[in-house]
């Protein structure tokens, strides 16, 4: 009738299986995370039978992540993770039902937004090019510019390359990326791909760094040596 019984297991021997099943579904920064939130959980309330797993016990993981001066949003992410785990644990038969599926998210404040002034960006930008100009190889003006002009995150930002630059309509795509021979696999956070303006005064510098870099670097704001460093512990494994 496909009907599974749930399991015994020490909650060592079940995240090591729950990290195994989920693998290949989820990123791998994501596992990283997850286990070490299974290594804090089971450090908390001992390696005891996953079926013994209680309410009880995230209460006082919540007090356990305070303990280690942990901010809300970190400890909020912690328990949303175990959640999980424990939810797929249900949904496939090896548990009778979810221990924390009541537990109480600790509450956030929203973090305020900080919002530069104009002159505090030409600030960044004065100093910038001092940088620029005591030959560091990094182009940290423009890059400075890019951040302000289209709001992408830092990774973004680094993992861009002249591929995703559309001079004719003046756009930049935030595209993932895969493992080819002269880039690196790389994923938007939340997989929210899209498609930017770019300034006119942005795709000036952005033209006027393509005819400076070094041919063979696909990466804006990776440098070359950087760049060749790299693809040398790749080719290492």
């Amino acid at each position: 009738m496909n009907v599974a019984e749930p399991i015994s297991m020490r909650l060592t021997d079940f995240f090591q299986d729950s990290l195994i099943r989920t693998k290949g579904h989820v990123r791998a920064t994501t596992l990283k995370e997850r286990a070490k939130t299974m290594r804090d959980f089971t450090e908390c309330v001992g390696d005891i039978d996953v079926q013994d797993v209680r309410y009880e016990h995230g209460e006082r993981f919540i007090q356990y992540c305070l303990r280690q001066n942990l901010s809300a949003g970190t400890i909020t992410k912690k328990v949303k993770q175990l959640k999980r785990i424990f939810q797929l644990a249900e949904d496939r038969g090896q548990l009778d039902r979810h221990p924390l599926r009541r537990l109480k998210l600790p509450k956030a404040p929203r973090r305020k937004i900080r919002v530069f002034t104009d002159q505090e960006c030409h600030g960044l930008c004065r100093v910038a090019r001092q940088y620029e100009e005591k030959g560091s190889p990094i182009r940290w003006e423009l890059l400075i510019r890019m951040a302000l002009g289209t709001g992408m995150r830092r990774g973004e930002l680094l993992n861009t390359t002249w591929r995703d630059i559309d001079f004719a309509r003046m756009t930049v795509d935030v595209a993932p990326k895969k493992d080819r021979e002269d880039t690196w696999e790389w994923h938007i956070k939340d997989t929210e791909r899209r498609t930017l303006p770019l300034t006119a005064e942005l795709v000036r510098l952005l033209v006027e760094h393509q005819m400076a870099q070094s041919e063979g670097c696909p990466y804006i704001f990776v440098p070359m040596a950087r760049y060749k460093r790299i693809q040398e512990y790749r080719r290492a494994g």
